[in-house]
């Protein structure tokens, strides 16, 4: 566990300098107070994901299992506590505003089908290529058809963007109608890089694929997010990339 949080802190830092960067070329402005709930609010992410396990022991139940739907509940709960946090603490919080809504965005549905489309016929080709052998059991579908997007959209593109929007404060620029900000990219960033950069037992593992290809599906997912203003599309094409991602 200790590992872990090496490589996740390593990972901060590049993000904290790229900010103080951004900040000496009055790029950005940072908010010291909302910077530490951001890293607060990561942070927790990180031990639900590991540590999940010792809360909510599945699998003494289920012994069987080969995925960590102990530590993807932990965050579900841990995301849900943050969004109560905020509706209690911030004034004028409203949950949409971190993308809890089912209302899209006004002519969004199409561009962003368009996409979610592309998205899955970009996973299939990135499968063909670099996948191993497919995996039909029958967890590993169900897993990866709920826990990614249920799990990393509400944190991710939910309640850590709106959280890291208050941090790194930035004017906001149109790609392809989507209202996207330096905030918004550096946890693109960090998303790429948690899933490339690893440390254990004393080696540092570094995977530049692993954090262009992580990297550019968060892009992606923070496009939908931006553009319809709400989790829905962003959640389907986690899930649906990652379900796609088994059968190829």
């Amino acid at each position: 566990m200790e590992d872990v949080f090496i490589a996740v802190f390593a990972n901060v830092g590049v993000i904290l300098i790229l900010a103080l960067t951004l900040k000496a070329f009055n790029k950005v402005d940072i908010n010291i107070a909302w910077s530490l709930i951001s890293l607060g609010i990561f942070t927790c992410y990180v031990f639900a994901l590991f540590r999940g396990a010792e809360v909510i022991p599945l699998d003494i139940f289920f012994t069987d299992m080969a995925w960590n739907w102990s530590g993807k509940i932990a965050v579900i709960i841990l995301w849900g506590g943050v969004i109560l946090a905020l509706a209690k603490y911030k004034h004028g919080f409203r949950i949409a505003d971190a993308g809890f809504t089912f209302k899209q965005s006004e002519g969004s549905l199409k561009p962003a089908f368009i996409v979610l489309c592309l998205f899955v016929i970009l996973q299939v080709i990135v499968s063909w290529f670099w996948n191993g052998e497919p995996r039909y059991d029958l967890e590993t579908l169900l897993y990866q058809a709920t826990m990614p997007g249920f799990d990393e959209e509400p944190m991710f593109r939910g309640v850590l963007l709106f959280c890291i929007s208050l941090a790194i404060v930035s004017k906001r620029y149109s790609l392809a109608s989507a209202p996207i900000n330096i905030g918004g990219l550096l946890l693109v960033l960090l998303f790429g890089l948690v899933h490339g950069v690893m440390f254990s037992d004393g080696e540092w593992y570094f995977s530049f694929t692993s954090i262009l290809l992580t990297g550019g599906y968060g892009f992606i997912l923070l496009w939908l997010r931006e553009r319809t203003g709400s989790l829905v599309f962003p959640i389907i094409a986690h899930n649906s990339v990652n379900v796609v991602g088994q059968l190829i």
